[in-house]
């Protein structure tokens, strides 16, 4: 730092950007010269303005990352055995997610409920039964290997015919009209037998896809809808349904994973019993929804696959949390849950909470790593495009709305996809569903997760960084990503993004004066460490790149490596605060501006004039310099454009209505154009300035 700039200066926090509601959108529409520029002011004679043209989406695929698999509400069963593997016990798990209820047991009544579950995969279709052992259909009963087809009449009805396979030949039919035709094995099974025993005694729906084998009973019945139409109900009771959902839902090798815990188990053992208490509670909450024919599903519900990947471990949770359900209040609470909540619930029965067991990874064991944690995909933009066509031409994506819960402000609500056409808003669950996303958490990987601060171009005008507030940088065009502060815990927010003269690197600057070199921009010192009157607001650097200036709010320069002290306005009291500079080519001075539009010059820089002193419609946020320095613009929040010199005026923002305001700009090298971001990263080109992306979040 110049030592003759050496006051003391406090530690003021720079606060973020403000937010304006509404749907930020890229400039597209042709807007006449005068309604570009801002009321009041008159470009200089010659200059033309103009809007660009519409942009495609800057890339053949939407890029998101991603947090979660499934709706997230309730318990995540990668976070509960995150949970389980760290020594919770399952009380201390259901507790976590189901905030409220209290783990109660039903009444033995209750307990010896039978469930009547809809198979849904045989809808509208003839049922047809085998088993291994012998079995009863409307009074005539079957040796182990035959098989009875019940054919519905489409009047409520069945007949029923049998067969020595499930494939036929079929004899008969033996009845018809038959009303609600059951078929009853000669042996149930139940939670314990062998596994051999199990799979001979089962029932076994045929299908052609393979069989399906289930504990308790299957009804042939017809639904309640009008019109009625047949359906395979397999009716057991609720601690048998129990265990055909636990292993289907939750892998039962997770029982063997973790330390010694309690009941002689692992520690993962936790899991199943949490996992097993909220799929009794979640049945007993809907019972009847299915109407007067059944109580749940077999897939969309809880996924219930009858004996299919029964465990002896999945049965032992089962047995040893029997009867257990959630209450609140002598209600028993509908306990949702989802494979991966991302690291944070989704608000609905249940309270939002952090999950930090999702995150599980312990290293050296094989399938104990959440792979749903965090995602990546791709989703084409022919893809969008055909899935609403009335867009036209994808030019961007806006997230304008989200949960507030967890990483980029969490799950998405809405999202705005702006075409050429037409916009189209949808939320984050129709955008998912759409392109088979694990959950509506995600981000586009060129948004940024905080408010925008700034930006800065790449010396061939064919790219871009923007920056934001927690200190990550987004890339677009050929402006390469080399590391941001994002992610590291800052004592105060990034307020500013400056490239070396090459675009091979970049700092980020932060309202303490902490300064963060990437690629090849050296460090050569900060004011981090010093006790600022005011915080930083800007950065420039010298032609070299091999130094650089800090300036703070009341004008105080801090100048590291080849940049020299000119001057300062830090000894003048200022009607408004410093909110930018700009260095001279030559490094040889620099001017500051500030938020009324003040100008400052020092060294070898030219004053060419200023807004001190006449209205504004909003304050100015940020300047750049015209080509070859003799001149510069300036930027307010609004978009407007102030250019004085030779710095020309190649369109505003001034009368569009944004979502949130601007924060920043760059120019090309040649001052042939130049670009404005938003708060939410939202890009405006100008002139010859291209546009390669935004990071509207």
């Amino acid at each position: 730092m110049d030592v003759s700039d050496q006051r003391s200066r406090g530690v003021a926090a720079a606060s973020p950007p403000s937010v304006v509601s509404g749907v930020h959108r890229h400039l597209r529409h042709a807007l006449v010269a005068a309604a570009a520029c801002v009321a009041g002011v008159v470009p200089l004679a010659g200059t033309v303005a103009f809007a660009p043209t519409a942009q495609a989406y800057p890339s053949a695929t939407v890029n998101l990352t991603g947090h979660g698999y499934g709706h997230g509400r309730g318990m995540g069963q990668w976070g509960a055995f995150g949970y389980a593997y760290d020594g919770w016990s399952w009380q201390q798990i259901v507790g976590h997610y189901y905030s409220g209820s209290t783990p109660t047991a039903v009444s033995a009544s209750q307990d010896a409920t039978d469930i009547r579950v809809v198979m849904t995969e045989n809808n509208g279709n003839s049922v047809i039964v085998t088993s291994g052992n012998g079995f009863l259909l409307w009074g005539q009963r079957f040796t182990a290997g035959q098989a009875v087809e019940m054919v519905p009449n489409g009047a409520g009805t069945w007949s029923l015919y049998s067969g020595s396979s499930c494939g036929g030949p079929w004899s008969g039919p033996f009845a018809t009209g038959a009303l609600n035709p059951v078929v009853i094995p000669d042996h149930e099974t139940v939670i314990g037998d062998p596994p051999a025993t199990v799979a001979a005694d089962a029932l076994q729906l045929c299908q052609a896809g393979g069989n399906v084998s289930v504990r308790g009973v299957l009804m042939a019945r017809y639904n309640t809808g009008s019109p009625a139409a047949p359906r395979t109900v397999n009716v057991l009771p609720l601690e048998d349904y129990v265990a055909g959902v636990v292993p289907n839902e939750s892998p039962a090798y997770w029982g063997t994973l973790g330390g010694a815990g309690a009941q002689g188990q692992a520690r993962g053992f936790q899991e199943l019993e949490a996992q097993a208490v909220a799929a009794r509670s979640y049945v007993m909450a809907a019972l009847g929804s299915y109407g007067d024919y059944a109580d749940t599903c077999d897939l969309t519900c809880q996924t219930f696959r009858g004996i299919a990947n029964d465990s002896p471990l999945t049965d032992a949770a089962t047995m040893a949390t029997s009867s257990v359900v959630m209450e609140e209040g002598g209600r028993i609470m509908t306990t949702e849950y989802s494979a991966s909540t991302g690291g944070y619930t989704a608000p609905g029965t249940f309270p939002a909470v952090v999950d930090d067991g999702d995150s599980i990874c312990p290293p050296g064991v094989n399938g104990a790593c959440n792979p749903n944690h965090t995602w990546q995909a791709s989703v084409p933009v022919t893809s969008i495009q055909s899935t609403w066509p009335q867009l036209g031409t994808l030019e961007s994506i806006s997230i304008t709305g989200r949960n507030g819960y967890g990483d980029w402000g969490g799950r998405v609500t809405s999202m705005t996809l702006v075409g050429s056409s037409q916009d189209v808003v949808v939320t984050g669950d129709q955008f998912a569903a759409a392109f088979n996303l694990l959950s509506d958490w995600f981000i586009p990987t060129n948004a940024l997760p905080s408010a925008a601060v700034g930006m800065a171009s790449t010396p061939d005008t064919r790219g871009y960084w923007i920056a934001g507030s927690n200190g990550t940088v987004r890339a677009f065009g050929d402006a390469a990503p080399v590391g941001s502060a994002g992610g590291q815990p800052l004592a105060a927010p990034v307020v500013g993004i400056v490239a070396t003269p090459d675009g091979k690197g970049y700092w980020e600057v932060a309202a303490d004066g902490g300064v963060f070199a990437y690629g090849d921009a050296g460090f050569y010192g900060s004011a981090g460490a010093l006790h600022l009157n005011q915080p930083i607001v800007g950065m420039a650097r010298t032609a070299t790149g091999r130094g650089y200036w800090l300036v703070a709010a009341d004008g105080g320069i801090f100048s590291y490596g080849d940049a020299t002290f000119h001057g300062s306005t830090g000894a003048m009291t200022l009607n408004k605060p410093v909110v930018g500079m700009a260095g001279t080519p030559d490094a040889g001075g620099y001017w500051l501006v500030a938020s009324d539009g003040g100008i400052f010059a020092f060294g070898d820089a030219v004053f060419y004039g200023s807004m001190g002193g006449q209205p504004l419609n909003r304050p100015i946020v940020g300047m750049t310099t015209g080509a070859g320095g003799t001149g510069y613009r300036l930027v307010a929040s609004d978009g407007g454009i102030f250019d004085f010199g030779n710095a020309g005026f190649f369109g505003s923002a001034g009368n569009l209505v944004l979502a949130q305001p601007i924060v920043g700009m760059s120019a090309t090298p040649d001052g042939g154009g130049y670009w404005l971001v938003a708060a939410d990263g939202g890009i405006f080109n100008y002139g010859n300035a291209g546009f390669y992306g935004s990071g509207s979040s």
